[in-house]
């Protein structure tokens, strides 16, 4: 045989060993999870940018996932739609404990070492007595060495995804120009999904922060489209509740909110609720349960709050008569003062009727009494 066409036969049978290696799995991950969630499905999602990796049926107590991946990433576990622990998928075996512990692997070791820090501090600061001023330095102590875990954690793992995982940790207390700086800094954040996300989200906010005109956006529910701007009426206050019906900050919101609108409804101040990131069957029996009795906006995900740069909610704002943001992210009595504040100075705009108009002419100028001059 021809000494080409046998190298070429030896290349190729080279190659061919060479994909199947690569298509080999680098990592597997068991998940010990109840019984009762046999037969249900289970998800391995790339926590950062929230895509589904695998799925797999729950089998015999246990969700077994196995892939391929060139450098670690930051996992997490859905199990029959509930959210489950997060963890570092990486080359090796991981096991993932029914408490949601990870371990197996370099990195998720770390992670438990940092985790289980943070869990000695808070008992040993539950067990000092706040009564007894000698301790105060103590509890302060704890304090600080529990609030520099992260950022500590950062920088020992800078560049892999333990360290975005802790970077995450501390980005939404940061502010746009501190985002810019960490990123300057480490290039890997720069290729992070949420961290590009926050970065929009803050330039998205400092957009809608208070002073600014609001931004309108349209819902399109059951064939019928809605929009902001259908109940933000010229000459009237208007509060907007963007909530969730699985969200207990929002539905404990609901009766400040509700002594607001009683205060205030016929004196100009109109309530419109946004439901974002919920299932819209929940959201109806939300709004029924507990008797909110103003219009809402049904399944709205996350139109509005890519808009304002919403990451967190309740996101509470009250836009002014001219439509412009006077309030925002505030609740309970900081929303009651801002809200207070404005009606105490409001004057609903009055009708009125050039003094060159007669009597008989007033119907021909304006025949619809809801229009303000």
């Amino acid at each position: 045989m021809d000494k080409k066409i046998i190298f070429a036969l030896s290349a190729g049978m080279l190659a061919v060993s060479a994909c199947t290696i690569n298509a080999q799995s680098n990592y597997s991950v068991t998940a010990n999870v109840p019984a009762e969630k046999n037969n249900t499905m289970a998800y391995l999602l790339n926590w950062d940018n929230g895509q589904k990796v695998d799925s797999v049926i729950v089998a015999d107590g246990q969700a077994k996932f196995s892939g391929n991946s060139q450098s670690p990433f930051i996992g997490r576990l859905v199990v029959d739609g509930a959210r489950g622990p997060i963890f570092i998928v990486e080359e090796g075996n991981v096991a993932l404990s029914p408490e949601g512990v990870a371990s197996g692997t370099p990195l998720n070791a770390k992670m438990e070492t940092y985790a289980k820090r943070m869990k000695e501090i808070v008992g040993e600061y539950q067990n000092i007595d706040q009564n007894d001023s000698t301790q105060m330095p103590k509890a302060k102590a704890l304090q600080a060495e529990y609030e520099a875990i992260p950022s500590k954690a950062y920088s020992e793992n800078k560049g892999n995804a333990l360290g975005l995982y802790y970077f995450l940790q501390m980005a939404y207390e940061m502010d746009l120009a501190q985002i810019d700086a960490a990123i300057a800094a480490d290039a890997n954040l720069a290729s992070s999904g949420r961290v590009q996300t926050l970065r929009n989200s803050l330039l998205a906010r400092a957009e809608t922060s208070e002073g600014k005109h609001y931004k309108d956006f349209s819902v399109t529910y059951n064939g019928k489209t809605e929009k902001l701007s259908d109940y933000v009426k010229p000459g009237r206050y208007t509060l907007v509740d963007f909530w969730a019906s699985w969200c207990g900050p929002c539905i404990r919101q609901t009766k400040v909110i509700k002594e607001l609108y009683a205060k205030y409804k016929d004196m100009g101040l109109d309530v419109l609720g946004v439901a974002v990131w919920d299932e819209p069957d929940n959201t109806l029996k939300a709004i029924k349960s507990h008797g909110l009795d103003w219009p809402c906006i049904i399944n709205a995900q996350n139109v509005p709050t890519d808009l304002y740069g919403i990451t967190g909610i309740p996101c509470i704002i009250l836009i002014n008569p001219e439509g412009i943001i006077v309030s925002r992210d505030k609740q309970s009595q900081a929303l009651i003062d801002d809200v207070d504040k404005a009606m105490s100075t409001y004057e609903p705009q009055a009708l009125v009727i050039p003094a060159t108009t007669s009597a008989n002419d007033t119907a021909a100028v304006n025949t619809d009494t809801n229009v303000i001059f």
